[in-house]
């Protein structure tokens, strides 16, 4: 798909003045109430890939980030949540503290937790097949939120680089796996499936390194954001190609960036000289949002009738569509890079993907 000439962007006008985590920038459940769902999703199941932060290979996630702020909003939305994690006794407390938190959903049906391991191809068909037997036949939208950044060079049990592995590889294989339950509900609900990856303003940092993705010809030349932008690169493209092979047969893809969140553990990698890589820290601050604000795109892509049955295959952030990124972008900011619409790239990509994780390419 190509990008939108006229990108559309309804909550523009409170992102024109910055204040930080808190400001007037929308939270998951504003956008919820904007749409005009709350509590209306009951006839909606909707799988988030989360997972554990308090062992390697330190995904975002259920714990912290993100990805609970999301779940918590689309529980109020009144949708069956089914949400993974690596670490189920910690995700059980998670979903405790949801359900009893809650403010509008307080007869809705509790979230169900699911093991998934994403640093290994077969913990990704062992967590498919949990999704599979608790979904009820029905999955009506997918939210990959899990990720790793800044990581060392290492590999994943499957061979491949540890952020190719856990940010790509591993997502791509779970939606091919899941794809026949959200075929099977769109055509069931007359309503359009979503596939929901969480990107970055990462992906500016690389394309997709075709000629040596792993570092394998030469791993003197790694470094970890690069590393991490072909992941996010990748998190695009499967995006786009999403939509360009299904949306014709109910599944749209949309990726995104849910912006700076500085709360969350993603980043614990990360040195005293990485941060000094995105420039003027009190500007970095400034536009930086809280979890509850990040969450609110990906929310957004979930629910907003925007997505139905169009405007797929999109890159978005503020809660908007992207448009591309200026000169001098702030890091961090939204903007899509030159490389993140490119068609032929995005089918390399997806052959690529379907040979290494064992699935046929249709």
């Amino acid at each position: 798909m190509p990008a939108p000439e006229n990108p559309f962007q309804p909550y523009a006008d409170v992102h024109k003045q910055l204040n930080g985590p808190g400001d007037a920038r929308p939270t998951a459940l504003q956008v919820v109430e904007d749409c005009g769902v709350l509590s209306k999703l009951s006839n909606k199941t909707i799988v988030i890939i989360l997972a554990d932060l308090s062992t390697p290979p330190y995904e975002t996630g259920c714990s912290a980030g993100i990805g609970i702020d999301t779940a918590r909003a689309l529980y109020e939305a009144g949708a069956k949540l089914l949400l993974t994690a690596r670490d189920g006794h910690k995700l059980e407390k998670i979903i405790d503290d949801i359900v009893s938190n809650a403010k509008h959903n307080k007869n809705g049906p509790r979230p169900v937790a699911i093991d998934l391991d994403l640093s290994s191809l077969e913990g990704v068909r062992k967590g498919a097949e949990e999704i599979k037997a608790k979904s009820s036949g029905k999955l009506n939208v997918l939210i990959e939120n899990a990720g790793i950044m800044a990581v060392p060079l290492s590999k994943t049990a499957d061979g491949f680089e540890r952020h190719m592995g856990v940010n790509h590889f591993a997502h791509f294989l779970l939606f091919q796996l899941l794809k026949p339950l959200l075929l099977e509900s769109a055509k069931d609900s007359g309503t359009i499936s979503r596939v929901i990856t969480v990107s970055s303003a990462g992906h500016r940092q690389s394309g997709i390194r075709f000629d040596d993705m792993f570092w394998e010809k030469n791993p003197s030349t790694y470094h970890k954001f690069i590393g991490y932008g072909q992941s996010k690169t990748a998190n695009v493209y499967m995006a786009n190609s999403i939509n360009r092979h299904y949306a014709n047969q109910g599944i749209i893809g949309l990726s995104l960036h849910p912006g700076a969140i500085m709360t969350t553990e993603l980043g614990r990698h990360m040195t005293q000289e990485d941060y000094a890589l995105f420039g003027d820290m009190a500007k970095f601050r400034s536009m930086s949002k809280s979890a509850e604000q990040g969450a609110a795109t990906t929310v957004w892509a979930a629910v907003s009738p925007h997505f139905e049955g169009k405007n797929g295959g999109r890159y978005l952030a503020d809660v908007g569509e992207c448009g591309p990124m200026g000169s001098g972008a702030i890091v961090g900011g939204a903007g899509y890079a030159e490389h993140a619409y490119d068609e032929e790239a995005e089918e390399k990509l997806w052959k690529i993907s379907c040979e290494a994780v064992g699935v046929s390419d249709d």
